[in-house]
């Protein structure tokens, strides 16, 4: 089975573009860097967005357990 590699960062420019043009799979998380829109300032935009980081290791979790 394929390794699904998550990048979990605030930046969407910089850090979500960035991962997802080696064909990981980028969460933007709204908290620091992260300002109202950013989700819509990249193509593709970010694969998932959550309120928070615990939110988004919850959401890992959740994939990685329907996976298995």
């Amino acid at each position: 089975m394929p390794v699904e590699t998550f990048f979990v960062f605030q930046d969407v420019r910089d850090d979500i573009a960035g991962a997802q043009a080696i064909g990981a799979r980028g969460i933007l998380v709204k908290t620091g860097k992260y300002r109202a829109g950013d989700e819509n300032k990249i193509s593709p935009p970010p694969a998932f967005v959550c309120s928070s980081f615990p939110e988004a290791v919850d959401l890992i979790v959740e994939k990685i357990s329907k996976e298995s």
